[in-house]
């Protein structure tokens, strides 16, 4: 659990130096990950001190597998880079083609999924081989296992389809563009999906395509737009240049705005507890209370 203690700003801000594309917690919610310029560091949410660097190429996308033993990166040079969470070793390093957008654990740890120019790739952490790939017709910027695992869904300038994951049968395609690089604009929602796309956020029904709702977001969209569901549910957030709103997912009332003082290029809530990383283009990093967030914003 997250916990900023008396000793801790609540917000608590890291620098990590510039060209950041992407933050993401440990697990335990003990440590905050960065990539970017150089590669992967760790950092100790508690007091912001660095911890272990991983040397590599620049990394665009981050994820730490479900059971805490992996860290996945995917670089600008077309690399899948996985570490041990650990020991912060190198486990192995994959070819993949062109930059690589996204990358996401299966939730048994087991599998790794990749988004990169043309295609989704699928990883067995155990061997270290491609056990699949998925052919699109346009660059794929986005890749997201289902909480259930037997899901995935891609975004593209196109669409968002949803495949099988033991098979890679083409499930359901949904005729939507998704704006932004990078794994951000894609989120999977118990059985729906949360798009960022035409300067609104839309959901749909995973199983069938169809829209559910959405919501407007001010000031637009563009490539670095990102959007997170809090772990303790009932929001959504949505960066844009930067600042990030939130929306009561129930109510669709707007509940919030964080302000940041650099371009916003990742966002990330941990865990368990109600905060969320803020990660901006010149590596300031801030880790902020939602709760605190909400209730002040609405007593105005």
């Amino acid at each position: 659990m997250l916990t900023l203690g008396r000793e801790c700003r609540d917000p608590m801000e890291i620098n990590v130096g510039r060209w950041l594309y992407a933050v993401t917690f440990s697990t335990d919610g003990e440590y905050i990950l960065s990539g970017g310029w150089g590669g992967v560091r760790v950092w100790r949410v508690q007091d912001g001190k660095q911890v272990a660097a991983m040397e590599g190429d620049h990394a665009l996308c981050l994820a730490v597998s479900k059971d805490g033993r992996w860290i996945a990166g995917g670089t600008d040079k077309g690399h899948v880079l996985v570490w041990d969470a650990n020991t912060y070793e190198q486990v192995f390093a994959l070819e993949d083609y062109g930059e690589v957008n996204g990358v996401d654990f299966s939730p048994n740890s087991s599998r790794l999924v990749s988004a990169s120019d043309n295609h989704t790739a699928i990883w067995d952490i155990a061997t270290s081989r491609r056990v699949q790939t998925l052919h699109l017709e346009d660059r794929v910027f986005a890749a997201k296992y289902s909480p259930q695992g037997d899901r995935i869904a891609t975004g593209t300038r196109r669409s968002v389809r949803v495949y099988d994951s033991s098979d890679g049968r083409l499930l359901v395609d949904i005729t939507v563009d998704v704006t932004p690089w990078r794994n951000t604009g894609l989120v999977w929602f118990n059985n729906h999906l949360l798009v960022i796309s035409d300067h609104k956020v839309k959901q749909f029904e995973a199983s069938t395509g169809s829209a559910v709702s959405e919501w407007p977001v001010p000031g637009g969209v563009d490539k670095f737009s990102c959007i997170a569901v809090p772990k303790h549910g009932g929001l959504i957030a949505c960066s844009t240049k930067r600042a990030v709103t939130f929306w009561d997912m129930a109510t669709h009332s707007q509940l919030g705005l964080i302000q940041h003082p650099q371009n916003i290029r990742s966002i990330a809530p941990p865990p368990g507890d109600p905060f969320i990383a803020i990660g901006g283009m010149d590596g300031k990093i801030i880790i902020q209370s939602l709760s605190r967030i909400s209730v002040s914003t609405l007593s105005r």
